[in-house]
C-alpha cells in the first residue's frame, strides 16, 4: 500500500532522515520504534505532505506522493493523527469531529462515519456538545482518533497515542487500534511503549538517529536481543 523508497528529508540545511525505506501492506498494523529524536514524527510529516524529501520517492498503491500538499494527500485516503493530539480546545467535541471530515470524499458521508465513531468511542457521543479542552487525557486522544477517522481513511498514522496516559486507558487505546484495523483500516504506529505496539503491531522497524537500523515481523523485533535489552526493559 505505502512504499518508502530512499528518502532523504532536512529542517532546512539540516539533515534528519537518511537513506529511509519502508513498506506498509494493506491490512496491516505498522509500529516504527526508536528514542526521542531518532526521526520517527518526521517520516509521519512526510508520509502527510507537511515535509518533502530531497531525495527518494513515497508511493501510495501505484501512485507517488512525495510533491503532494497536505490537503491532498488525505483525499487520498492517508489520515495523520499527531503527537500531542493538537486538538481545537475551544471547539466541542462533534465540531472537532466534524473538521476532521474537510475534504470532497468524506463530506457527504460525514454523519455515517460519525456513527461510526460514536460505535467505537461511545464515550464521545455521550460529551458530543463538550469542548474538547474540558476532556480528560484519554478522552481528548479517543477524539484525536476519531477526528482522523472522520476523513475515512484507507491508511491511519498515529503518532505516540498512549503518550501520557494511564495504564489502563493506555489498553483501551491498543484495543480499539486493533478494532479500527479489523475493520478494514491499515495503521501505522509511532510509540514509546514498546511492548504494546509490538503485540499489536504485524511487522515493525526501529530506527537510530535518522537511519533504520532494524526491520522484521513484531515477534521477530521483540526477540532481538539489543530490542529486548533498549525498548523492552528485559
Amino acid at each position: 500500500m505505502l512504499t518508502l523508497n530512499s528518502i532523504d528529508v532536512f529542517y532546512g540545511d539540516a539533515q534528519a532522515l537518511w537513506d529511509i525505506s519502508l513498506e506498509v501492506r494493506e491490512g496491516e498494523i505498522v509500529t516504527l520504534l526508536g528514542s526521542n529524536g531518532a526521526g520517527k514524527s518526521t517520516t509521519l510529516k512526510t508520509i502527510s505532505g507537511l515535509l518533502h524529501p530531497r531525495k527518494g520517492e513515497i508511493r501510495l498503491d501505484d501512485t507517488r506522493i512525495d510533491k503532494v500538499d497536505p490537503s491532498d494527500i488525505v483525499k487520498y485516503g492517508i489520515s495523520h493523527v499527531p503527537e500531542g493530539r493538537r486538538l481545537f480546545p475551544n471547539m466541542t467535541v462533534i465540531e472537532n469531529l466534524i473538521v476532521g471530515a474537510y475534504n470532497t470524499g468524506a463530506w457527504q458521508h460525514r454523519h455515517e462515519t460519525m456513527r461510526t465513531v460514536y460505535e467505537i468511542f461511545p464515550l464521545l457521543e455521550q460529551r458530543a456538545g463538550q469542548l474538547a479542552g474540558t476532556l480528560s487525557g484519554g478522552e481528548q486522544q479517543m477524539l484525536a482518533i476519531g477526528r482522523g477517522l472522520m476523513s475515512r481513511p484507507s491508511l491511519l498514522m498515529l503518532d505516540e497515542p498512549s503518550l501520557g496516559l494511564a495504564p489502563k486507558v493506555v489498553e483501551t487505546i491498543f484495543q480499539v487500534l486493533v478494532d479500527i484495523n479489523k475493520k478494514d483500516v491499515t495503521i501505522l504506529l509511532i510509540e514509546q511503549n514498546a511492548q504494546m505496539a509490538l503485540q499489536v503491531a504485524h511487522r515493525g522497524y526501529v530506527m537510530e538517529t535518522g537511519k533504520m537500523s532494524l526491520e522484521g515481523k513484531a515477534e521477530d523485533v521483540a526477540q532481538n536481543e539489543q530490542i529486548k535489552k533498549t525498548y523492552l526493559g528485559l
